[in-house]
């Protein structure tokens, strides 16, 4: 992991671009993490919201588990570089840092016009900030500020804002160059991608309050910023040829027409977990492309494939574009996400023992035993952080066949042997929701008795080759058969799935085609402790069918 400057080839303005293109030519050198590094992330109002810190340290622990980096967030709202000098010594230097990333600059501007008074006082600033923590041996990382949205703030365009903060991202890549620091242009990305997305949508937004950003413009910044750090794309999953046998990372478990299902032969890094809603975002970015391993699977017949990881949905995509590699979205993967919760836990944590303790109470006799405590466990959560982070030990990819088509299982009736009394999931096993709530997840009676069946009728016969199912991550629902009858008398079982519990995740069921009207899950038999609801429930979140490729 080296010193990798980032400077956008998305032009904004040219001639600006031009100039910091010119500023971000630093040549590579030491390594900019190192194993147990102190990492704060030091900044403003838009580093407290705690949204791209931690993306950043999630990334850098999936992608880098070996180093066990500890990481600090000291964004403080409303500050600007002069106050971050003020508050260097409380609020960072006390945590023994070995490395500070600088993002200052959205309030420095003052929300005005640009004048070079501004520019010269937050390069003073920044510099006083630059110099102290160097006088320290503490490695400093720079970077620009970001952008506003002026459709959110006309106040903000008349005064043309952005050209405040460009002049500022300016000196900040100046300082960088001085310094010999590493750095990474934020501000003309955001501002790309912003007026890419409004071309296409004039309402899109990724800074609602013209500000501070959401979660989209935070992915969009977080990606830059590890750049910044060095920080180099996710290594490759695996790749397999099926005809010829050749293999790299993978092995084949099984294969069939319908289904081949693989199987990792060395440990795969973590996959770097994101909210579903944020995927067109993470495409449109790049920032997937960096995130996501490269998986190639060569060899399949024509058609389309549903892609599954440890049972989960990962996607639907066509055999040419395996053959040629598809990134595995890391929002398939629960671990991954079990991970982003808990670094955000930990965030919000050292929030509580650094903010609402150890300042508002320091003049308190004893209060520090509260902060020493609060410390520890925020040590420890880095600790299990650093655990949860380490590679996936072994992975399986299930590739089943699914032709272009509808789901013929949606919003169609379905009857259940045990019903439901308690008004869950009305529907719910067919309404094209995979949400786990009670208005969209099926739910069994509660009948003690076991096996319990719910059958579905598709109205019509038709020739099906796949179905899909999955269970929530509560409940005791463990193997699930399904049948198909094409008259509702005579059943064929075409599969079956065992879940693990505490998971939520899908299975997919591909066959040679058969002519089909009716399809049957069966509940054999359940995990014997009440996972959140008593186990004589049997919940799936949702079935979907297709019919085979003509």
């Amino acid at each position: 992991m080296k010193i990798h400057t980032h400077a956008s080839s998305r032009p904004w303005c040219a001639a600006a671009a031009a100039g910091l293109l010119a500023l971000g030519s630093l040549v590579d050198a030491a390594p900019v993490l190192k194993a147990d590094d102190r990492v704060v992330i030091y900044g403003d109002s838009i580093t407290e919201q705690r949204l791209y810190s931690r993306f950043v340290q999630q990334y850098i622990q999936c992608r880098y588990p070996d180093l066990k980096i500890n990481f600090y967030n000291a964004g403080w709202s409303g500050d600007t570089a002069g106050g971050g000098f003020k508050r260097l010594e409380r609020d960072v230097l006390g945590l023994k840092p070995t490395v500070v990333t600088l993002f200052f600059g959205m309030n420095d501007g003052s929300y005005c016009a640009q004048a070079d008074g501004i520019t010269g006082n937050f390069k003073r600033n920044e510099e006083q900030i630059i110099q102290a923590l160097k006088a320290k041996g503490v490695r400093v990382v720079v970077y620009t500020p970001g952008a506003v949205d002026y459709d959110r703030q006309p106040k903000l365009a008349a005064c043309k804002y952005n050209d405040n903060l460009e002049s500022l991202a300016k000196a900040a890549l100046e300082l960088a160059q001085q310094y010999a620091l590493p750095h990474a242009d934020v501000f003309h990305p955001m501002v790309a991608f912003q007026q890419a997305q409004k071309a296409k949508n004039p309402a899109f937004t990724m800074i609602p309050d013209s500000v501070h950003p959401s979660t989209p413009g935070h992915l969009v910044m977080a990606q830059e910023m590890l750049k910044g750090l060095g920080a180099e794309p996710m290594p490759p999953v695996g790749a397999i040829d099926l005809q010829s046998g050749a293999a790299d990372g993978l092995r084949v478990v099984s294969q069939n027409p319908a289904q081949v299902v693989l199987e990792t032969t060395r440990p795969m890094h973590m996959p770097f977990w994101f909210d579903t809603g944020s995927l067109s975002v993470m495409r449109d970015s790049g920032f997937l492309a960096m995130t996501a391993g490269k998986l190639t699977v060569k060899g399949l017949a024509a058609g389309y494939y549903k892609l599954a990881l440890d049972g989960a949905d990962a996607g639907k995509y066509a055999a040419d574009e395996l053959a040629a590699g598809i990134g595995v979205p890391g929002n398939a993967f629960a671990p991954a996400q079990r991970l982003h919760d808990l670094i955000q836990r930990k965030e919000e944590s050292y929030y509580t023992a650094w903010r609402q303790v150890r300042l508002p109470m320091a003049d308190i006799a004893g209060s520090q035993e509260i902060v020493d405590g609060l410390m520890a466990a925020d040590e420890g959560y880095q600790k299990v952080i650093h655990n949860l982070a380490m590679p996936v030990a072994k992975c399986t990819f299930t590739l089943s066949a699914a032709p272009e088509g509808p789901n013929l299982a949606q919003g169609k009736h379905y009857a259940c042997s045990d019903e439901n009394k308690y008004n869950w999931g009305i529907g719910g096993l067919t309404d094209g929701s995979w949400a786990a709530t009670p208005q969209h997840c099926f739910a069994t009676g509660d009948k003690p008795d076991l096996p319990k069946q719910v059958t579905i009728d598709l109205e019509q016969t038709a020739r099906i080759g796949t179905i899909v199912f999955g269970v929530p991550p509560f409940g005791a629902t463990k193997t699930v058969k399904v049948a198909i009858s094409a008259d509702g008398q005579s059943f064929t079982e075409v599969g079956s799935h065992e879940f693990a519990p505490r998971k939520e995740s899908a299975a997919t069921v591909a066959f040679p085609a058969l002519e089909t009207r009716y399809v049957r899950l069966t509940y054999t038999d359940r995990y014997e402790e009440d996972l959140q609801f008593p186990r004589v429930f049997a919940f799936t979140t949702e079935v979907e069918v297709y019919a085979a490729a003509k």
